[in-house]
């Protein structure tokens, strides 16, 4: 399957430190760019964003790097179902 989101190493303290599952990281690492750092998208997502998010982990998902399910990012929460 062709991807549209890369899987970029996310260094677990970035993600613990921000009360955030590892592959909801990856997939803000994923999406972020010159314009948007991680940082900025990790706090304050615009719709797009948060959109692209969702579709990185769906994605992620099909392709067996994550399982369904439920992942924090930070007091928010993600479902990922099995499509």
């Amino acid at each position: 399957m062709n991807r549209n989101f890369n899987t970029p190493a996310v260094a677990a303290d970035w993600a613990q430190s921000r009360e955030t599952d590892a592959a909801v990281a990856m997939a803000i690492h994923a999406i972020a760019d010159n314009k948007r750092t991680p940082e900025q998208i990790w706090e304050a997502p615009t719709a797009v964003e948060f959109e692209n998010v969702q579709m990185a982990l769906n994605e992620y998902c099909i392709n067996g790097d994550i399982e369904p399910g439920d992942y924090c990012w930070g007091q928010e929460t993600i479902s990922v179902a099995n499509l």
